[in-house]
């Protein structure tokens, strides 16, 4: 008797695990790409954005599996990975070398050497969104790249919906200003 209960105990275990893996394997394969963008929009560099990305889902694993209810995975996937951006940020701060990443991160992103011939207009737009302050500039990018809505955005920077759209406006102001300046 006690044989049967203990395998049924496992059973059901393995079954709510395989159904976290699938949360978990959906949110990968239909947003990877994006949470990769989005990390690398937050000034991480290629590997930072892919070990944030892993973290994030392996986070996302570990809260389902304890029996936590997420709404909607996807914005929970983006919020964590926007924490996991801040606290690198200001683990660079304490050590000081945030100035330094941040430029060495901006030159490889120009990558054009300021060739015309070799820019676009999303490219300009998306250097100019990357001067933006850090809040403006994941609105922008989870509304644009991502495609997420003002209410998803709102639970993925644990924002309002409202304050999601103020900075999306603000955000939009600024570079129509300095793109029209620019030509």
């Amino acid at each position: 008797m006690a044989e049967g209960i203990s395998r049924g105990v496992v059973e059901r275990s393995q079954t709510d695990i395989a159904g976290c893996e699938r949360i978990v394997r959906a949110v990968y394969d239909r947003r990877a790409q994006e949470l990769f963008g989005f990390a690398r929009r937050l000034g991480l560099s290629d590997d930072d954005a892919s070990d944030a990305v892993q973290e994030a889902m392996l986070r996302l694993m570990r809260e389902l599996s304890t029996g936590s209810v997420i709404d909607d995975p996807e914005a929970w996937s983006f919020r964590v990975l926007y924490r996991l951006g801040m606290d690198a940020h200001r683990l660079r701060r304490r050590i000081g070398d945030l100035g330094g990443r941040l430029s060495a991160v901006a030159a490889v992103r120009r990558g054009d050497d300021g060739d015309p011939a070799q820019r676009t207009g999303a490219g300009d737009v998306w250097r100019e969104v990357d001067r933006l302050p850090a809040r403006q500039r994941a609105v922008l990018y989870l509304r644009y790249r991502a495609d997420l809505s003002f209410e998803r955005i709102a639970a993925a920077l644990g924002i309002t919906a409202g304050a999601a759209r103020g900075h999306a406006s603000t955000g939009l102001a600024t570079l129509r200003r300095r793109l029209g300046e620019e030509g």
